[in-house]
């Protein structure tokens, strides 16, 4: 009754349990993130894929086989038998797609998508209503059960374990896992082919409705193109998802990075300067790259807020900071460390590098005038490690007020036991 296999057909019958399984397990893991309306589109998406694939296969492989009598099947069950596949495969997909699920879960999910494989496979072998009851193998009908039961285990494992993957890894290890799975699909139904045979001389029904020439190439093709356009909506959906996460990645280091930025000068804002100088003086080798701490108050600050609206306060911060950088080398590192005071962090504060830019501050009370106002000063200064060797004693030694001339100057730099506090320097 049963000729050679068709070769073609039973490479096309893989190839769309490979298209079946892949896109199947991209939405089974999907499931596990979306919510609500959306949950139910992946979920009637994930079910109407993997099912109508394995349903697919299952005739072009039963098309593999030619039989000595032209093939037709019955409408009615034909028709149930996809939609026992599709049925089982949403059932399967909706339990393995839980965030948590126990193992007895895990097994009626496998139970389920197991048995509406093998009510598929078996409905659509007796949809052709032979003139001859089927002769059955009992021994590969066991094992063509056991197998379904098995690799819809570990199709749904899979899925499981891959719900916790991103990325290239995850696609490559949910290819090899459709290549795994469309080979354990194949070789159920070629098992059951063997456990449910015809005998010699039995035909299909005369009033079957759906002709055998329509059941192989053209259902692979039509449903190739079903698993095509699956796909290319799950390219689009990685894409989506790629590029969410890339936007929700720059949105956290922006937020971040704003944690340490003064939003009126775009400087760096005191807790800037904290994380520069715990960098600083976290170096193993710290103490062989000595620095220099510069404080520098806008005096006559109090005065300027009394004269200008918040705005203008602002551009006028905005034209101080800019103009302070300006007389600064391009190696010191300037942070707006209160309203009206800045501090910058000289490396290798003894290098000649710096000469031309300690004379700058040395001259910079009224040099920098804004709104009609010229700028004054207070300044001072402290030195790692003489002054001292951590943030808050560093800052506290610079905030001491010295005469400006003595800005540069670090011969006499020494640690001041009694530092005087912020507030009692005022105008900041």
């Amino acid at each position: 009754m049963l000729a050679e296999y068709d070769l073609s057909l039973v490479i096309a019958s893989y190839v769309v349990a490979l298209l079946a399984a892949y896109t199947a397990l991209y939405f089974g893991t999907r499931l596990n993130t979306a919510q609500g309306g959306e949950r139910r589109r992946w979920l009637i998406t994930g079910a109407l894929v993997m099912g109508s694939g394995v349903w697919t296969m299952h005739f072009v492989g039963m098309r593999a086989m030619p039989m000595e009598a032209p093939m037709s099947f019955d409408t009615v069950m034909t028709v149930v038998s996809w939609l026992a596949a599709v049925v089982a495969s949403g059932v399967a997909l909706n339990i393995i797609g839980r965030t948590r699920i126990s193992a007895a879960l895990f097994g009626t999910a496998t139970l389920a998508m197991s048995g509406g494989v093998v009510v598929m496979h078996y409905l659509g072998m007796y949809a052709m209503r032979m003139s001859a009851d089927p002769v059955v193998d009992t021994g590969f009908l066991v094992l063509s059960v056991i197998i379904a039961v098995v690799a819809s285990g570990a199709a749904l494992a899979m899925c499981r374990k891959l719900q916790g993957l991103e990325g290239g890894r995850a696609l490559m290890i949910q290819f090899v896992a459709a290549l795994v799975m469309a080979a354990a699909i194949c070789g159920m139904h070629y098992t059951g082919m063997i456990a449910l045979q015809f005998p010699p001389g039995a035909v299909p029904a005369a009033d079957n409705g759906l002709r055998g020439e329509w059941i192989g190439i053209p259902l692979a093709v039509a449903c190739v193109a079903l698993l095509a356009v699956a796909l290319v909506v799950t390219i689009m959906d990685v894409r989506a998802r790629r590029e969410l996460e890339l936007k929700k990645a720059e949105e956290s280091r922006w937020v971040e990075q704003m944690a340490f930025v003064d939003s009126v000068t775009g400087l760096p804002n005191r807790s800037g300067l904290e994380q520069e100088l715990l960098e600083h003086l976290a170096r193993p080798d710290a103490r062989e790259h000595p620095f220099a701490l510069i404080y520098l108050d806008v005096a006559n600050f109090r005065e300027l807020t009394d004269r200008l609206g918040h705005r203008e306060l602002e551009d006028a911060i905005r034209e101080i900071s800019s103009a302070l950088r300006a007389d600064l080398s391009d190696t010191v590192y300037l942070a707006r460390y209160s309203a009206g005071a800045f501090v910058a962090l000289v490396p290798d504060y003894e290098s000649a590098d710096h000469a031309f830019m300690y004379r700058r501050l040395r001259q910079i009370d009224g040099s920098i005038t804004t709104a009609g106002m010229a700028i004054t000063w207070r300044a001072g200064q402290s030195v790692y490690p003489t002054t001292g060797t951590s943030s808050r004693k560093l800052v506290r030694a610079a905030m001491v007020p010295r005469d400006l001339n003595d800005i540069g100057h670090f011969a006499n730099m020494e640690a001041t036991p009694e530092l005087a506090l912020p507030g009692q320097l005022g105008g900041s």
